[in-house]
């Protein structure tokens, strides 16, 4: 009885944000975020499967972004009558398809046709079995066609802990109503409001604009967050590590930094469109000696690019990409006080100067591998 308790009506959740936050511009934000990610215009000519479809957002994202067929399947059923509400409301598209369905099945994952873009945002982690989940995933994805997926990252989750969150989930979901909104707002209060207070900006103008990260609303995401259970955290190393080595994929890009890491794979020595975003992107060589600041963090100099750099007036400008040996790292924007304890590829791309760490915690002075940077490629 107490771990049904345990277990969170994600459905029911997303249910009541599309009753009350669902408009035009939430699916303008979920479009322009799923195409900055795959550095693609549009979706015209792509199949577009979406695991754990939640709200169906997405889904109704990838549809406007021109996809040919979509498919959209969710575990709840909440969940899919949210999705095939979205469905509806977009007058039942014959080329959007809604189904029951779970990851874990493998069956069920092997029955589905492949598609272009095997897209799940949020959702592998909350299976109760992360591995095998995404193993499952990765089966309808075409020779050709992309991988992308979010997870919740134990690379960021450091102080307090994946394990002090656990325990914070399953007192949310055995809480009552009250004692609900009571954490919610203490969550708020330590990750949002009093940071954005003690750095002189507005909290609630953040919690406002919230949606114009990915078109979703602030408490839907808190109340996703402290009730999503069961609930596994995986380092960024060990995804890209599982999917190489597991599933013969590499990684082509990252937007790491945030509770969700994101990634975006394609089979080992497949070709698709990628390869005309890799020949359109200049990687500019970073020439050692790099300084040692302090712990892991290093630095060097680009002042060609002070104008784009962060600052303190523009916290999260620079879209600069850090590659290490020709892998995008994509963990930007991080305290420089974090990158020396830390490490783990996190870097600042601040004012005059690029602070970073190396993937491993290792002097890239000494390593042997090769750093370089790319403008305008986060997402």
């Amino acid at each position: 009885m107490i771990e049904e308790q345990l277990r969170f009506g994600f459905g029911k959740n997303w249910a009541d944000f599309v009753d009350a936050h669902f408009s035009e511009e939430r699916i303008d934000k979920a479009q322009e975020h799923l195409l900055r990610f795959l550095c693609l215009n549009d979706l015209a000519g792509k199949t577009f499967l979406d695991i754990g479809c939640g709200s169906g957002l997405h889904s109704l994202a990838a549809l406007r972004a021109g996809a040919e067929r979509i498919v959209s399947f969710d575990y709840d059923s909440d969940s899919v009558a949210t999705t095939k509400h979205l469905r509806t409301f977009s007058g039942e598209p014959a080329n959007w398809n809604v189904l029951q369905g779970s990851v874990l099945d493998q069956a069920f994952m092997q029955s589905l046709d492949t598609a272009d873009i095997v897209y799940s945002w949020g959702v592998l982690h909350h299976t109760g079995d992360l591995w095998r989940a995404v193993e499952n995933a990765a089966i309808p994805m075409r020779p050709d066609g992309v991988f992308y997926i979010a997870l919740y990252s134990s690379d960021v989750y450091l102080d307090p802990p994946p394990e002090y969150w656990l325990d914070v989930k399953r007192r949310y979901n055995l809480a009552g109503p009250w004692r609900r909104r009571w954490m919610e707002w203490q969550y708020a209060w330590r990750e949002s409001i009093f940071p954005d207070l003690k750095n002189r900006r507005n909290p609630f103008k953040s919690i406002m604009g919230y949606a114009a990260s990915r078109g979703m609303s602030y408490w839907t995401d808190v109340r996703d967050w402290l009730g999503g259970y069961p609930m596994e955290f995986a380092g960024n190393g060990e995804t890209k590590i599982f999917c190489r080595d597991r599933l013969g994929l590499e990684l082509i890009n990252i937007s790491a930094g945030e509770g969700n890491t994101e990634f975006l794979f394609r089979r080992r020595g497949a070709q698709n469109y990628w390869d005309k975003v890799t020949a359109d992107t200049v990687l500019i060589d970073l020439e050692g000696p790099f300084l040692h600041r302090a712990g892991q963090a290093y630095q060097t100099e680009i002042p060609n690019y002070a104008d784009t750099a962060d600052d303190i007036q523009h916290p999260r400008r620079s879209r600069l990409m850090l590659y290490e040996d020709r892998e995008p790292v994509g963990f930007a924007h991080q305290d420089h006080t974090d990158i020396a304890h830390h490490g783990g590829g996190r870097y600042s791309h601040w004012q005059q100067s690029l602070i970073f760490s190396s993937t491993d915690g290792s002097d890239p002075n000494s390593n042997g591998r090769r750093y370089a940077i790319a403008n305008d490629m986060l997402p």
